[in-house]
């Protein structure tokens, strides 16, 4: 099957979002930000729409939440998995478009505007791969996170994450571990080889366990930072190959976009974790450019529309090395250093090919991070150390969800720098050590 993404460029969005033709209900406030790209994808997209039904392009509708519920509703799914097929992802702005005919997917490319969209190839992305101990242990520990991170006194005052959306890319979540088996978790396993089926809206699992690891860390019920946050998990990378690509991660995105959008948490601050990471020079140059600047598109959407905060892993390639999409200046970019404040010899850092900014942006403790894992065959559950910027990540993401659970105006921009702005100060270059180690204090300009 052969596939490619249509992004509605930045510059397009901000057009529309200026267009004086627009009602005031219409135009993107971000107190109705679940309708705005609904009713531009209505007004704007339709003649691609048209366009690709008459070339014999099958449309697949994706889930709609249903209003006042917690329920969805399947609008439409193709039933043959080798013809040609397209899913417009509303929130997005965008479409997956797949077809088994190559040159047929070459043709239909010239349906999208090069004024309006940037046309990505579907390439594959990776997630960091971690180091981790050998030793399975089947009992939790008190993880020793330190006075200085601020946690443990985060909840004695009672703030644990409470109204706060975590999005989490990544290979799963086991739902039935100890540490989730009491919460609710929205989960969708998106297809590795996308041809007609939507996300499956099941039970969530895991077979590989670095994504139960990661949301053990950000809201496990005993065990996490922030153990009281509201996950939406998106299991889009493999476990054989740690593999993903851009297709799944944007219906993963749109996913995640429209239940945020719902009536019961379209006011509630959204943070993502995302503990994958890609170099661009290991991509063919024909598609490197395009997703370049279509990845920044996407996730510039996601910050300037929804007010969104993009928490990534800036790599485990070491110092002078970092991984797209960790140095876009619309991601907060994390490092990892150990207990003793000092950078973990992988993390990554530098200085960014795009803005020329030192990378990371901040950093969070990610050597030797106790977490869930996996369940055995007695359904006993079971952790694991891990060590790696995909275990630093989930830690930020934990403090970021503290402070917007405390108040719940910190949102997207300003969340991003109320963590700059609370770091503490390290013993460290900026391009190990970033603003500072993330911390929960109450007191908002602490720097010492």
């Amino acid at each position: 099957m052969h596939s490619f993404i249509a992004l509605r460029k930045k510059s397009n969005v901000q057009a529309m979002s200026s267009d004086s033709t627009l009602t005031t209900e219409d135009k993107p406030e971000q107190q109705n930000n679940d309708k705005l790209f609904s009713k531009f994808a209505n007004a704007l997209t339709q003649k691609i729409t048209d366009t690709l039904a008459r070339l014999g392009f099958k449309e697949i509708i994706p889930e709609v939440p249903l209003e006042g519920t917690q329920e969805s509703v399947s609008v439409q799914e193709s039933k043959d998995e080798n013809e040609s097929n397209f899913m417009p992802l509303n929130n997005l702005g965008a479409f997956v478009v797949n077809s088994p005919n190559k040159k047929k997917i070459e043709e239909v490319k010239d349906s999208f505007e090069e004024s309006d969209y940037d046309i990505v190839s579907n390439v594959q992305l990776s997630l960091l791969k971690p180091t981790y101990s050998n030793k399975v242990l089947r009992r939790r520990i008190q993880i020793p996170w330190t006075k200085e991170s601020g946690i443990y006194h985060a909840h004695s005052q009672g703030v644990l994450g409470k109204g706060v959306l975590v999005g989490v890319l990544d290979t799963g979540c086991d739902t039935d571990h100890i540490q989730f088996r009491r919460k609710q978790i929205d989960f969708r396993y998106v297809p590795l080889q996308y041809k007609s089926k939507q996300p499956r809206d099941v039970r969530g699992f895991d077979v590989d366990g670095h994504g139960t690891h990661v949301c053990g860390i950000i809201a496990g019920e005993h065990i996490g930072i922030a153990p009281a946050a509201e996950l939406m998990v998106a299991s889009v990378i493999e476990s054989e190959t740690y593999q993903t690509s851009l297709s799944r991660i944007s219906i993963a995105l749109d996913w995640m976009l429209s239940q945020s959008g719902s009536i019961k948490n379209r006011s509630k601050p959204f943070i993502l974790n995302m503990s994958f990471g890609f170099v661009p020079e290991h991509i063919p140059k024909n598609d490197r450019d395009a997703l370049m600047t279509g990845f920044r598109d996407l996730i510039s959407t996601l910050v300037e529309n929804f007010d969104v905060l993009p928490i990534v892993a800036i790599g485990n390639d070491g110092p002078g090395n970092m991984r797209a999409p960790g140095y876009f200046a619309e991601t907060l970019s994390v490092g990892a250093v150990g207990f003793d404040h000092k950078p973990a010899p992988f993390s990554g850092g530098g200085l960014s090919p795009i803005e020329r900014q030192i990378q990371p942006n901040i950093v969070g403790y990610g050597i030797d991070i106790f977490s869930s894992l996996e369940r055995e065959k007695n359904n006993r559950s079971l952790y694991k150390y891990m060590s790696g910027t995909s275990m630093a990540t989930p830690y930020v993401a934990g403090i970021a969800a503290l402070y917007a659970s405390a108040d719940t105006k910190l949102k997207g921009e300003k969340l991003r720098q109320h963590l700059l702005n609370t770091a503490l100060p390290l013993q460290a270059s900026a391009d190990r050590g970033g603003a500072g180690l993330a911390r929960y204090t109450e007191d908002g300009n602490e720097k010492s």
